[in-house]
């Protein structure tokens, strides 16, 4: 489409990286490398949470990329993830789609040859916490750091 650009933008604070992007499953790998790099460069206690992180952002940006946005690039999915003193990951994915009503598939199980359905499964198992604003288009994850 003319006029639409293909944003991809980081921002780094102390504790805090914030990434938004066009809605391109392409952006997801870049994305999660630079949130690697800043955790691992945050010291080892991180290393051990590194997976999780990685594979609960991947979903989380492929949903809000293929589900909420429908791949429109003229849609942006923005992530931030913070560190607090409090010992947790504390991470926010969302996009500018209509949302879904996350109730209704929250404890619904995937069949094991699924290739989607996963991701509440996913969320259960590899954090502490999850949930979604009201709307279903934002995504909060919280992972505690030993």
């Amino acid at each position: 489409m003319p006029g639409i650009l293909d944003v991809f933008e980081i921002k780094e604070e102390k504790d805090r990286v914030f990434i938004r992007f066009s809605s391109t499953m392409g952006h997801i790998d870049t994305a999660c490398a630079a949130v690697l790099l800043f955790l691992k460069s945050r010291g080892p206690k991180f290393f051990p949470h590194l997976f999780a992180v990685n594979l609960g952002l991947r979903e989380a940006m492929a949903n809000a990329v293929r589900h909420g946005n429908k791949y429109d690039l003229g849609k942006l999915v923005s992530m931030e993830l913070d560190i607090s003193r409090d010992q947790w990951i504390r991470m926010k994915i969302s996009d500018q789609g209509p949302g879904f009503e996350w109730m209704q598939v929250k404890d619904q199980v995937a069949p094991d040859e699924a290739d989607h359905g996963r991701g509440m499964s996913i969320m259960q198992t590899y954090f502490d916490r999850f949930s979604y604003n009201e709307k279903g288009n934002i995504l909060y994850l919280e992972k505690y750091v030993l």
